[in-house]
């Protein structure tokens, strides 16, 4: 079995190949927007066929995807940030939404030339239900979704140009709306993986014992990235009619709560700084979901302590920092 991964060499297309490299018979392909597949997969590039394809050039997608002829598409490729959506929203859309369907045609395109008809899974997020669920509700699949800066929307876009491709051209297509994710390897710019680097620095002696953050009252449902790939793969076997699904811990923690888990694990006691900056505009005190749908489809439930996530995440950046001096 063929696995092609857009965005391969990202944190999670990164933990998705350590996943997929660990069982049998599966052969594990994907696209990067470089040539260098970057130190997210330094250690495993030589086992992966790696493309060069930017998903914003649909000429470019199709081309991978004829050369690689996939059974099954993880489609992750993405500009993920919101204050980046802010500055660039058309970026943005480009990226996420028009990026999405380059990945649907050049999917149907296969299809239709009978060189194979790959499932797909898409990934959209769940800031896609805006502050739906702010009064503390777990937020379902049945959420209306009310997107609230350019990113969600364009997130909310490719999640319904998704489903109708499943309806209209009855494609193999899964919607997947993941919350809060953390593990080795994201980006600083996460809360959790922004807290784990400052006191990972702190620790080294790097930095001065001043923990710069954010909003520490709002409350996040969390779920380790190694449980989210794990998902993902289980919604390729799942039974039942659905095919929209939240992958989400179902628990909220307040950033506090990680500031206070966090200098326990490092065994830090530091001073902690609100940065306005780091501020969101409207920024909802609680969003939780619930993956109720996934269990029942799946039986997947995490199984990654959220203390556990940030343990691996602060050694990871003490680690990486180290081999840097």
């Amino acid at each position: 079995m063929r696995v092609l991964i857009t965005g391969i060499d990202g944190f999670v297309g990164s933990h998705m190949v350590d996943y997929l490299l660990a069982l049998k018979g599966v052969e594990v392909c994907g696209t990067t927007i470089t040539r260098d597949p970057g130190v997210n997969l330094r250690a495993t590039a030589s086992q992966l066929r790696l493309v060069q394809a930017d998903i914003r050039e649909t000429h470019e997608v199709e081309q991978a995807f004829s050369h690689l002829l996939p059974d099954r598409v993880i489609h992750l490729a993405a500009q993920p940030f919101v204050p980046a959506s802010l500055e660039d929203p058309a970026g943005t859309l480009r990226t996420n939404l028009s990026g999405t369907l380059s990945v649907l045609e050049a999917v149907r395109t296969l299809r239709d030339a009978g060189r194979g008809n790959p499932s797909l899974i898409v990934v959209s997020s769940s800031e896609v239900y805006g502050s739906a669920g702010a009064g503390g509700v777990a937020m379902g699949e049945e959420t209306l979704l009310a997107p609230a800066n350019p990113y969600a929307a364009s997130k909310a876009g490719a999640d319904l140009v998704a489903q109708a491709y499943r309806t209209a051209y009855e494609l193999d297509v899964t919607v997947v709306r993941p919350f809060n994710h953390a593990g080795p390897r994201q980006n600083p710019s996460f809360v959790c993986s922004s807290i784990g680097r400052q006191l990972a620095e702190i620790s080294l002696g790097i930095r001065p014992p001043l923990l710069v953050v954010g909003n520490t009252e709002a409350r996040r449902d969390f779920t380790d990235v190694r449980d989210v790939v794990r998902a993902y793969w289980t919604l390729f076997g799942r039974t039942g009619e659905h095919s929209v699904f939240n992958v989400c811990s179902g628990e909220a923690h307040a950033i506090g709560e990680i500031i206070a888990l966090y200098q326990d694990i490092a065994g830090l006691a530091v001073e902690v700084v609100v940065d306005p900056a780091r501020l969101r505009h409207r920024d909802a005190p609680l969003l939780v979901g619930s993956y109720t749908r996934l269990h029942s489809a799946t039986g997947w439930r995490p199984t990654v302590s959220f203390t556990d996530t940030l343990r691996d995440v602060f050694q990871y950046w003490r680690t990486t920092l180290t081999a840097a001096v």
